[in-house]
C-alpha cells in the first residue's frame, strides 16, 4: 500500500513508520535534551496557521553555529539569513514535510518542561493530526503525552535553556566600606515569559532570590537572579559537565575568571582593579547588543 504526501512523494507504510518511530534512537540523547531546552528558551517556535504548520528557530548572527548544530544532528530542515530590525538573523525551519514534522512530534511529545510551550505544542500536534487524518496517515502519529517533564542537573536540558535564556553578568558595585568605593559584583540571570518554568529551575538549584516580574516590549516576563557564591558554583559545576556550544562560551569564559577573582576577594579582601577592569571590558565585548537593557 502506498500513499502520496503533500509534496507528491511516495510514503511507504512500513519503511516510513520505522523511520519516524526510530528517529529518536538515531539521535544522541545529549543533543535531544539540549535541543528541547534550547527550544523552550525560544519564544515563537510552534507556529500554526490556517493553511500550514511551521517549526521555526531564530538566532543572532553570532550564534549561527547553533542552527547548523541543530540541522546537522536532526538531518533535516532549512537555514536562511534574514534581515531583521536593521541587522541579520539566521532562521532554522521545518514546514509541510510530514515525515520531518512527525520526527519533531516524537522529540517534544512528553519532554517539554514549560507549560506555555506545551500548550503551543498541543495546537501544533492537533493541526498535524488533522492533516494526517486527511491523508489517511494517522497511524504514523504517536499518542499525545500531556505530562510535563522535570528539570534536572543530570542532563543537558538546562544547558540548552542557558544558551537561549541565560545571562552571565558582572560589573563594579558601589561600596561605602571600601576606600576605592567599589567592588566586583558578578551574577547570573535566567529570564523567561513563564514564571512556573523559572520556579522549577529555582527549586532544582535551591536558589534564595525571588522570581521578579518585569516588562519587555509591553509584555510581562520574569527573571531569576543567581548571585551568591555557592549558588554560582552550582552553575559552574553544571557547565563543567555540560559544555556551552554557542557564542555564550566566550562570555562564560570571562565571567568565570571574574568569579574566581571575586572568590579571592571574599577570602582575603584583595582586589586587583586593573585586572578586573580588563576582564570586564572583555566580558562586555561578548554581549549581544541590547541584552542587558532588557533586564
Amino acid at each position: 500500500m502506498e500513499k502520496l504526501n503533500q509534496q507528491e512523494t511516495i510514503i511507504k507504510d512500513t519503511s516510513e513508520t520505522i523511520r519516524v518511530r526510530n528517529f529518536k534512537m538515531a539521535c544522541q540523547k545529549s543533543f535531544l535534551n539540549w535541543f528541547v531546552g534550547f527550544v523552550e528558551g525560544n519564544e515563537n517556535v510552534f507556529i500554526v496557521n490556517r493553511r500550514y504548520l511551521r517549526f521555526e528557530i531564530n538566532v543572532s548572527l553570532k550564534n549561527q553555529a547553533l542552527v547548523y548544530y541543530i540541522k546537522n544532528n536532526l538531518g533535516f530542515g532549512k537555514i536562511r539569513k534574514l534581515k531583521f530590525l536593521g541587522g541579520v538573523i539566521l532562521e532554522f525551519s521545518v514546514q509541510e514535510n510530514i515525515i520531518n514534522l512527525l520526527k519533531l512530534i516524537h522529540i517534544f511529545n512528553g519532554n517539554l518542561r514549560c507549560k506555555n510551550k506545551e500548550l503551543n505544542f498541543s495546537l501544533f500536534y492537533k493541526k498535524l493530526r488533522t492533516k494526517l487524518k486527511k491523508l489517511d496517515l494517522l497511524y504514523l502519529l504517536p499518542d499525545y503525552i500531556p505530562l510535563l517533564a522535570t528539570v534536572s542537573l543530570t542532563n543537558s536540558w538546562l544547558l540548552g535553556f542557558i544558551e537561549m535564556r541565560g545571562l552571565f553578568n558582572a560589573r563594579w558595585h558601589k561600596s561605602k566600606k571600601l576606600k576605592e568605593g567599589k567592588e566586583l559584583y558578578s551574577n547570573f540571570i535566567f529570564w523567561h515569559l513563564d514564571s512556573d518554568l523559572l520556579k522549577k529551575i529555582k527549586n532544582i538549584l535551591n536558589l534564595s532570590n525571588k522570581i521578579e516580574s518585569k516588562v519587555k516590549w509591553n509584555l510581562p516576563f520574569y527573571k531569576l537572579e543567581v548571585e551568591h557564591i555557592n549558588e554560582k558554583l552550582i552553575i559552574i559545576n553544571y557547565l563543567n559537565n555540560f559544555k556551552l556550544k554557542g557564542d555564550k562560551v566566550y562570555r562564560y569564559k570571562y565571567w568565570k575568571q571574574l568569579f574566581d577573582v571575586e572568590c579571592i576577594y571574599s577570602q582575603n579582601g584583595e582586589q586587583n582593579f586593573e585586572e578586573i577592569e580588563k576582564l570586564l571590558k572583555k566580558l562586555n565585548l561578548t554581549i549581544e547588543e541590547g541584552e542587558l537593557s532588557k533586564l
